[in-house]
C-alpha cells in the first residue's frame, strides 16, 4: 500500500495569546497508507482533538512535517486541499428544513464552484454516496427526522462525495448507541477497503478498534505517541503503559480491561464454553476473581447437561442449587454477606 499520510518529528498544540507556542505532544512519526483504516485512542484529554485538527489543517503545526500525498501540508493550497483530506467532526448535526440529499450534496462545494450547481453527474454521486453508506431511499428524509446513527451516516456521505483520498473523523460515534458504533466503525472499515481510501478516526470504543482497526494509535499527555497493528501493541504492553489506573487492569489475553485482580476474593468455578465465560464476568462485577483451584469462597458447578443450573457448594459441604445466573450473585453475594 503507497503512503497518503505521514508526520516526521511532528509537534502539535496551540498557540496562545501573545502567539507563543504551547506544544502538548512532540515526535509524533505515524504513517496511513492508501485502504489502511486506522483507530485513534486515549483518555479524554489526552490531545486527540488537536492531532485531528492539525492533520486536517485547521489548526497550524508547530513544528515538523505533515505530508500528504508528497506535500507539505501548509504548501497545499486551501481550494486543492478541500479535494484531498475531508473531515466529519463530532459536533451533532442540526440543520431544520434540509434533506439528505441537501445535505450531501455540500460536499460537492470544492467542485461545484460558486454558485453551488450541481450538475448530473454531481447529483449521480450525491446519491452513490448515499446509497454506499446504507441510506438508499433517504434523500429526501429530513435530517431533523433522523435518529443520530443516521445522521453520523449522512455526514461520512457528504466526506465521500467530497473524493478526498483521505478522510479524517473526530470521535464520530461520541453520541451513538453500541449497536450504532458498530454499525458506523464497520462501515468506515468497509469504505476504506472497498474505496481505496485512507480513513482515520480518534474514538474511545477500544473493543471495536482492537477487532477492527488495521492500524491504532495511542495518545497519552506525557507519553510519546505509540503506533502499530493492535496485536503488536497489545504484546508489547501498550495499552497497559496508557490506559492503566491504579484497580483498573489491561488484560492482553481478552483485549479488555478488568478490576485489578489484587482487589478480588477469590471463587473456584467449574465449567466450560459461553455459560463459564459469562459466569465469570457476572462474579468479577460482584468483586470476585474465578480459578480453577480452592478459592477463598464457595464452589461453584456449572450444569452441562439439557437443563442449566449452577451448584454452589458451600464450605460445610452444603450445596444449593440455582437456575440463572441472577440467582447465582444473590445466593453467594447473601452467604459472603453473613
Amino acid at each position: 500500500m503507497s503512503l497518503l499520510l505521514e508526520t516526521n518529528n511532528l509537534s502539535v498544540g496551540y498557540f496562545e495569546k501573545k502567539g507563543q507556542p504551547k506544544c502538548i505532544h512532540q515526535n509524533i512519526n505515524v504513517s496511513l497508507a492508501h485502504g489502511e483504516f486506522a483507530c485513534l485512542l486515549g483518555p479524554n484529554g489526552a490531545g486527540k482533538s488537536t492531532l485531528i485538527k492539525t492533520l486536517s489543517g485547521f489548526i497550524p503545526l508547530i513544528d515538523g512535517e505533515v505530508i500528504i500525498n508528497g506535500q507539505q501540508l501548509g504548501e497545499i493550497r486551501r481550494e486543492e486541499r478541500s479535494k484531498t483530506i475531508s473531515v466529519v467532526l463530532t459536533e451533532k448535526l442540526q440543520t431544520p428544513n434540509m434533506t439528505v440529499f441537501d445535505v450531501v450534496s455540500l460536499g460537492r462545494v470544492p467542485y461545484t464552484g460558486f454558485f453551488g450547481r450541481l450538475t448530473q453527474n454531481d447529483e449521480t454521486l450525491v446519491e452513490k454516496a448515499i446509497v454506499d453508506v446504507g441510506l438508499k431511499g433517504f434523500s429526501n428524509r429530513q435530517i431533523l427526522q433522523m435518529s443520530d446513527g443516521e445522521r453520523q451516516k449522512v455526514m461520512i456521505a457528504k466526506a465521500l462525495v467530497q473524493d478526498t483520498p483521505l478522510i479524517i473523523l473526530d470521535e464520530p460515534t461520541a453520541f451513538l448507541d453500541l449497536p450504532s458504533r458498530v454499525e458506523i466503525i464497520q462501515l468506515l472499515r468497509k469504505l476504506a477497503k472497498e474505496q481505496h481510501k485512507a480513513i482515520l478516526l480518534s474514538t474511545h470504543d477500544l473493543d471495536l478498534a482492537l477487532q477492527l482497526a488495521d492500524k491504532v494509535w495511542l495518545l497519552s499527555q506525557g507519553k510519546n505517541l505509540m503506533y502499530g497493528v493492535p496485536e503488536d501493541l497489545v504484546l508489547s504492553d501498550g495499552f497497559r503503559q496508557f490506559f492503566e489506573k491504579d484497580g483498573v487492569l489491561f488484560d492482553n489475553e481478552s483485549g479488555s480491561f478488568k478490576v485489578s485482580a489484587d482487589e478480588l476474593k477469590s471463587i473456584k468455578v467449574v465449567g466450560t464454553g459461553l455459560e463459564y465465560k459469562w459466569v465469570s464476568r457476572a462474579l468479577a462485577r460482584k468483586g470476585f476473581k474465578t480459578t480453577d483451584e480452592k478459592g477463598d469462597y464457595p464452589a461453584v458447578e456449572i450444569s452441562t447437561d439439557e437443563k442449566q443450573h449452577y451448584r454452589v457448594t458451600l464450605a460445610d459441604g452444603s450445596q444449593t442449587y440455582l437456575r440463572t445466573i441472577e440467582d447465582l450473585l444473590e445466593h453467594i453475594c447473601k452467604q459472603y454477606d453473613e
